[in-house]
Parts: structure tokens; sequence; C-alpha cells
């Protein structure tokens, strides 16, 4: 297009979203150079990292390169403003705007700068009122659209970290893994570091999967109420020094025993110093629940210490068939001795709460 063929240009910035009628007092058009001038400066006094100054000085910046092509021709800038309530609103304050403007001012060619795809909204309207439109666009440092991106990610990740659980899983996961790796490390295990890491991370997977946190929550209970709490920690405590216990053996006789042997011992040793921690627990909600007079309640522990010495007999015969000591035979046996005496003590409990029951009936 030419510029001869140009008689009148008009410069629009369009805020669409009217922030300067909100925030500034400022209701459009605001229609002259000296009249923008002095809008954008007010907005920025308001509100420094406000995106649409950028824009209404970005058109004065597009009026006076304007005055300088297209020479001979007249050349106009103004401001409208939109309206916050809802986009209709805001679309028929612009028409009604831009008619004020037209009835004034008619221009051959309309320049649009905007910052924004919202003020790009404006362009079918805009065709409807000038036979040319160009667009002008800006890039400032803040937009409104980075700006609401920012602050939503930042609520977001508020939200996020204020849960104690994501910040277990963001926080814990990874301490726990550098712990891992660091207490290895101080002990020259770094061979083991996968191992570790892995059965770390199945546990967690576990946890999640089966709900294990609320599963395990009523544990204590199994050992009674009242000393349940002091058996649960001392149990804790039995464990701990047996995993410390079966270290120092995996350190003497690393070097001595084939994997499969030295495995076996560890679980020969290991499975019976946790057996006996654990008959120790159980037995104190035995002895609670004997004297509180709660029959359901001794029944159910006295299983628990039937299930208890049923594992360590499948564990004490793996550890020995894993140490040659056993045959598979000798394990396939010792296993179905282990079923078979849960099973019988399972028989027992029935049969004697069934008999309580059928007594309390009989006496009523």
């Amino acid at each position: 297009m030419s510029t001869s063929s140009v008689r009148r240009i008009l410069i629009l910035c369009v805020d669409r979203d009217a922030d300067l009628t909100e925030k500034a007092g400022i209701k459009g058009p605001v229609i002259g150079r000296e009249a923008c001038v002095e809008a954008g400066v007010k907005l920025l006094s308001v509100d420094p990292e406000e995106a649409d100054a950028n824009a209404i000085f970005g058109a004065i910046r597009e009026y006076d390169r304007a005055l300088q092509q297209y020479k001979g021709a007249e050349v106009q800038v103004a401001t409208i403003t939109g309206d916050s309530r809802s986009e209709n609103y805001a679309d028929a304050e612009v028409e009604r705007q831009l008619t004020e403007i037209t009835s004034k001012f008619k221009a051959d060619l309309a320049i649009l700068v905007s910052d924004g795809a919202d003020d790009e909204r404006v362009l079918p309207l805009l065709h409807s009122f000038f036979p040319r439109v160009f667009v002008r666009r800006i890039i400032v440092q803040q937009s409104r659209e980075l700006e609401e991106t920012y602050f939503l990610l930042r609520r977001y990740l508020k939200k996020l970290l204020e849960s104690p659980g994501t910040r277990a899983y963001i926080f814990g996961v990874p301490g726990a893994v550098i712990l891992i790796t660091s207490v290895l490390s101080v002990f020259n295990l770094q061979r083991y570091m996968w191992t570790a890491l892995g059965g770390f991370l199945g546990i967690l997977l576990m946890e999640r999967g089966f709900s294990l946190k609320k599963r395990f929550s009523g544990l204590p209970e199994v050992f009674g109420k009242r000393s349940g709490r002091i058996s649960f920690w001392l149990g804790l405590v039995g464990i701990g020094y047996t995993f410390f216990r079966e270290y120092m053996l995996i350190s003497k006789s690393v070097v001595e025993l084939n994997p499969s042997k030295l495995f076996g011992t560890v679980i020969v040793d290991s499975s019976s110093l946790i057996t006996l921690f654990m008959i120790m627990m159980v037995t104190g909600g035995i002895i609670e629940a004997h004297y509180t007079g709660k029959r359901q309640e001794l029944l159910l522990k006295i299983f628990s210490m039937a299930s208890v010495i049923s594992l360590w007999i499948i564990f004490y015969a793996l550890g020995l068939y894993l140490t040659g000591e056993y045959g598979s035979l000798a394990f396939f046996l010792s296993v179905l001795v282990s079923f078979s005496f849960s099973g019988i003590v399972l028989s027992l409990i029935s049969g004697i709460g069934e008999f309580g029951r059928t007594l309390s009936k009989g006496q009523r």
C-alpha cells in the first residue's frame, strides 16, 4: 500500500479489561498524544508492572513513526478501554468508544498496537469500522498471561508443599536415598547400593499400594492397649539390635562363606532373635487380655503368637536349607509342620470361642 493513498491514520491501543479505568480512574477514549502520555504515566505511577502501560507507550512510539513514514497524512493516536465485568460488556464498550472516535476522526487505516492475544479479539470489530487494519505486536517483559501463570503455579506449589504427604515424597524420598548412599559409603558397601535403593523403593511402593501405614497403625493394640506401646517400642529396639548383629556377622563372614551359605546363616540367626522379641511383645498383650477378661482379644492374641512361631519355623528351615544342613524334603516337611501348627491352633481357638458362645447362651 503506498503512503500517498493514505490520508488519515489512527493508532489504537485497546485496554479490553479496563485496567486504565480500574487502577488510574481514566475512562476511554483517550485521544491525542499528550493525553495518552498522561494516561500512561498515571497508570505506571499506580502499578509500575502493568503491561497495558507499555502498550500505551508502544502506541505513542508507533504514532511518532507514522508521522515520519506517512508524509502528508493526518495521524491520530487513541487509547480505548473496555469493561472488566465480562467479554460482552467489554466488546460493547469498545464499540461505543470506536463510534465516538470515528465520528470525529474518520481514518483510512487503523494500526492496532497489541501486547497480547486478549486485545486482538477486537480485530473483527475494527474491520467493521476501518477499511484497512494493521497489527503491531510489542513484547513486554511481563504480560498479564505470564503474570497469571506465575501466580497460579506459585499457588499450586505452595499447596503441594503444605501437604504433609506430598512434602514427604518431594523431600523425604530424595533425603532417604541420599542417607542410604552415605551410610553405605561410610561402611564401604557401595556394591550393595542398588540393592538397598531397590528395597527402599519397593517398600515405599508397597506402602502406597497396600496402605501399610494404615494397617500397621493398629499393630500396637495386638500387644495390648496399655502395655502395647511399651512392648512395641521394645520390640523395635530388639529388631534394631538384630540388624546390627547381622551386619557384624556379615562383615566377619563375607570372605569365608559363599553368598548362599552367608544368607542362610543370617536368616537362621536373625529369625530366632526376631521371633524371641515378637513373642515377648505378644505375651504382654495376652497377659493384659487375660486379666481384663476380654476373651475374644485373648484368643486373637494367642493366634498371633502361633502365627509368629509358624513363620519362625519356615524361615529357620529356609536358612538351614541354604546352608546345606537341610535337604529339599526336610524343608518341605518343615513348611508342612508350620501350616499344620497354625491350623491346629486356629481350630482350637475357633472351638473354644464357639463353646464359650454356647455356654453364654445356656446361662441366659
